[in-house]
């Protein structure tokens, strides 16, 4: 049953998929990582983030990663790998 839950939420969120592999790049990458740290403020974050993840073929929309951070601050889904949500959270 949680299975097909699991299968049903990502057909509805195809993009959480999409970000969820960016996050992993990001995590693993210091390349990645270092030109989003030095990101001054929110929107600055958001737009490199989203030009960074389309140049290595994963494609969202600004709503899409909003939609992923306002539910991970709450608690309720885990996509962006912890290092990644660090980053996020000085900004938002």
């Amino acid at each position: 049953m949680l299975k097909s839950a699991l299968e049903r939420d990502q057909m509805a969120r195809p993009f959480e998929q999409v970000i969820r592999e960016f996050g992993e790049m990001v995590k693993s990458d210091p390349s990645l990582f270092d030109q989003l740290r030095t990101t001054p403020d929110k929107e600055s974050f958001i737009d490199l983030y989203i030009r960074l993840a389309a140049e290595r073929g994963c494609n969202f929309t600004r709503d899409d990663l909003l939609i992923v951070v306002q539910e991970q601050k709450q608690g309720s889904n885990w996509v962006i790998p912890k290092p990644v949500l660090r980053l996020i959270a000085d900004r938002f």
